[in-house]
């Protein structure tokens, strides 16, 4: 009678199919970051490195974001690869460790940024839709506001600070109302303090350029009012920043001064900071560009 010998049957080996994704993801966020710091270094580092350098911040955090959602990738990929029994479960698993890490340690702060910058936009929003509403209904007293010309200096002196303006800074609003009247950008920009590190004809360009779109506009007021206490702790942060390399205000802002425009749907304007400069009053800038 012949025996035949029974060998136990090994079970069937599944494709690594999730583990090829996981090493997928990984070496696109590798050599996809290598290839944009490439391309950046190449063509945009000389814009980057005039503009005060907040490009190189803004690339880094997105690469920051792009590396912890690969990362809850990888772990929901290799947690897949380990329950269907895949190859290579060793490093499967030192994969799903670090990718672990790595969420656990920088995902609530991310989820944190992302409901922050949400509250800011809605903040913005709410703000913006307030203020038509307070610009259209003016105090019952108030005397009805003339266009800039011809009675452009009688308007723009606004009764909450000119008591306390002085002759630099009637000066300097007698200078814009002048470029706003003639609408002469280069003369407005004149107006404008810019570090001599930011102090280049592509920044005076677009600055110059900004300028343009705001003078299309019809211009009834120009008036100095103090800094609101809120945005006055926020901008002394700013300038105390340490270290002192760091991007800060071209002056230490002491006033706002607002230039008031007439819309289809109201009253609108535009704010700058100014402050001083050996006896001059100047719009102030922040790495070359106004606030």
């Amino acid at each position: 009678m012949n025996q035949h010998s029974v060998t136990p049957e090994r079970p069937a080996t599944r494709a690594p199919v999730f583990f090829w994704i996981t090493v997928g993801l990984l070496a696109m966020l590798l050599f996809g970051g290598a290839a944009a710091a490439l391309l950046l270094v190449v063509f945009a580092a000389e814009n980057i490195n005039r503009s005060g350098g907040w490009g190189w911040l803004l690339v880094g955090s997105i690469y920051v974001v792009a590396i912890i959602l690969v990362c809850f990738a990888c772990a929901l990929s290799t947690a897949f690869s380990l329950f269907r029994r895949e190859p290579h479960r060793r490093l499967s698993i030192v994969i799903l460790i670090i990718s672990c890490l790595i969420v656990s340690a920088f995902g609530p702060n991310l989820i944190r940024a992302v409901n922050g910058a949400v509250n800011g936009l809605r903040h913005q929003h709410d703000e913006a839709a307030r203020k038509p509403e307070r610009s259209q209904r003016p105090p019952a007293d108030a005397p009805p506001r003339s266009p800039i010309a011809p009675s452009a200096d009688r308007s723009s002196s606004a009764p909450v600070t000119r008591a306390g303006e002085n002759q630099q800074i009637l000066e300097l609003k007698s200078k814009l109302l002048e470029a706003i009247r003639a609408k002469n950008a280069d003369a407005f920009v004149d107006c404008f303090f810019v570090e001599t590190r930011f102090n280049t004809p592509e920044i005076r360009q677009e600055n110059r350029d900004q300028v343009e779109i705001l003078l299309r506009g019809e211009t009834i007021e120009v008036e100095v009012r103090d800094i609101p206490a809120r945005e006055l702790v926020e901008i002394t942060k700013i300038q105390n920043a340490k270290p002192a390399s760091l991007v800060r205000y071209s002056l230490l802002p002491r006033k706002m001064l607002r230039i008031q425009q007439e819309s289809s749907t109201g009253h609108v304007g535009r704010s700058f900071l100014i402050g001083e400069k050996n006896g001059k009053w100047c719009i102030i800038t922040i790495a070359g560009h106004t606030t």
